[in-house]
């Protein structure tokens, strides 16, 4: 089905996402007030790029801490748009007895993933006052990294399933 012929259905929002939704926000601005309260006690150089032991190999200036914050809000404004319009992705045997299924299935995963990718970013700021305040806190910086990726493609690939279930 031609991305023109599909429906246009209005699905209501499940609880799940309103939830995911407001979890998101919450975490932004807690992220924010963090940043805000910590600012005074960044130096003026801060880490920005980290190697796989978890040690900074990149530094610039501290207004570098907003912006993995900046960008995950980008990211999640920018799927919360997306979220809005299901019938232009791309479905596998889509017709009109599984269009709101599939189109359901399809903003739920968009929601999530907007969670995730914003814990992502959020926690990445944090990662890097943390190491740039006064105790320098050691983390193993990878490791939470390489768990949000295994999550993030568990997450698709468990929607990316049930969509074949949903037919």
């Amino acid at each position: 089905m031609e991305i023109k012929d599909r429906p246009k259905i209005t699905i209501s929002r499940t609880l799940m996402e309103k939830t995911l939704d407001i979890l998101t926000i919450l975490l932004f601005i807690i992220g924010t007030v963090y940043c805000f309260q910590q600012w005074v006690t960044l130096p003026d150089q801060i880490p920005i790029h980290f190697n796989m032991k978890g040690e900074p190999d990149g530094w610039g200036g501290k207004w570098g801490v907003w912006l993995p914050l900046v960008i995950g809000l980008v990211l999640w404004v920018g799927l919360s748009q997306l979220e809005k319009y299901p019938h232009t992705y791309n479905y596998l045997n889509l017709n009109l007895e599984n269009a709101q299924r599939q189109y359901k299935n399809a903003r739920i995963m968009i929601n999530l993933m907007k969670t995730e990718i914003s814990i992502l970013f959020i926690y990445i700021s944090w990662m890097i006052i943390g190491f740039s305040g006064v105790d320098k806190i050691s983390h193993n910086h990878w490791l939470p990294i390489v768990v949000f990726i295994i999550i993030l493609f568990s997450s698709i690939g468990f929607f990316i399933y049930r969509s074949f279930k949903l037919k």
